[in-house]
């Protein structure tokens, strides 16, 4: 056991757990250190994260006390400025200086209240779309995550008007915001979500608490029949895509990661999901137009061959507004319809 100095403020969340939540949790932990899930993720040739996203992965892990479940979050959102605990002589100091004056100074301590204030949020939303509300569905809990949920919203209105899923799949799906959002509108929805093993924790909560009784799987528990078929949700590794189904999706869903990662892991989840996409169901995209991360990493790059259908993009302004502090960063809604009459069309 070695000390680790952390050098970044983040998002902490509480969660009150019952026991069979915590053993579970603690089950999943216990598989991740004894099958070297992270050495295994980290070398596999088609979804290795980017180094940007081990990085705040890495920075993101839960703690467990006798009655909480604590969550800390390596991104940092919506601006961080980082601070060194130590060894950087002078820097120290004029780190602390600009840490302070962002957050009680000016514009960017505006900035960032406001991107976490649900009401604030709200009204620059119906800036933009002045006849959309919260669903009904949603008012006992969009509040607790609200600027992902905003952007959600925005999301499903651009959507072109078609049928609500009853299967979905979601790659990177976070704190599943978007799934919450979906199953509350379609209870008997089924999804899978691909995602870093850092990151399930805190889907795993959120769902928990807003679904205290949904069935969830996870990565551990994969193969087990019994807990395969009574899952509302399944969590599954990025080394465990072979256990999505061909054909088996009505609705493929991504926010915010595809821009974090290289482009060659990019198409190889858009190929991946083309394969677990039923004929006439729905791919949508919703990132940055050009990554801010990654050199290549750009939506005109994005292969969509497989899907045999041009995707319909338009820009997703609200998006757009909550990234405008730096110019020329555009968020694009690209959405494209699997016109592939079989699945082996899509492996060919």
């Amino acid at each position: 056991m070695k000390f680790a100095v952390r050098d970044k403020t983040m998002f902490q969340t509480a969660f009150s757990p019952t026991r069979e939540e915590v053993r579970t949790l603690l089950d999943y932990v216990r598989f991740l250190w004894e099958e070297e899930v992270g050495a295994r993720i980290a070398a596999h040739p088609l979804y290795r994260p980017s180094d940007l996203w081990k990085h705040w992965a890495g920075q993101t892990f839960t703690g467990f006390s006798l009655d909480t479940i604590l969550l800390q979050g390596g991104h940092a959102f919506p601006s961080s400025v980082e601070v060194g605990l130590g060894g950087e002589g002078g820097e120290t100091t004029s780190r602390w200086l600009r840490c302070l004056g962002a957050l009680f100074g000016g514009k960017e301590a505006a900035r960032i209240r406001q991107g976490r204030d649900p009401v604030q949020l709200q009204r620059r939303f119906r800036e933009f779309y002045p006849h959309v509300a919260v669903c009904p569905e949603h008012e006992r809990w969009y509040a607790w995550h609200p600027n992902p949920y905003f952007r959600c919203l925005e999301a499903y209105v651009l959507r072109e008007k078609s049928p609500l899923p009853e299967q979905m799949l979601e790659v990177g799906a976070g704190a599943c915001v978007n799934v919450a959002f979906y199953r509350s509108l379609n209870p008997s929805l089924r999804t899978t979500i691909i995602d870093l093993p850092e990151t399930i924790m805190f889907g795993y909560c959120f769902l928990k608490s807003v679904f205290p009784d949904i069935r969830i799987a996870l990565p551990h528990e994969v193969g087990s029949r019994q807990a395969d078929e009574r899952a509302d949700v399944r969590f599954l590794l990025p080394t465990q895509v072979d256990w999505v189904p061909d054909d088996s999706m009505d609705f493929c869903f991504n926010m915010s990661s595809f821009q974090e990662m290289t482009i060659d892991t990019v198409n190889h989840y858009l190929r991946f999901m083309a394969r677990t996409l039923k004929p006439g169901g729905t791919l949508l995209s919703v990132n940055l137009e050009t990554s801010r991360y990654l050199e290549g990493n750009a939506l005109n790059h994005f292969d969509f061959s497989l899907y045999q259908a041009t995707p319909r993009v338009q820009p997703a302004p609200f998006g757009t507004d909550l990234v405008g502090h730096i110019p020329g960063l555009r968020m694009a809604h690209a959405e494209v319809v699997n016109s592939a009459r079989t699945p082996e069309a899509v492996r060919r």
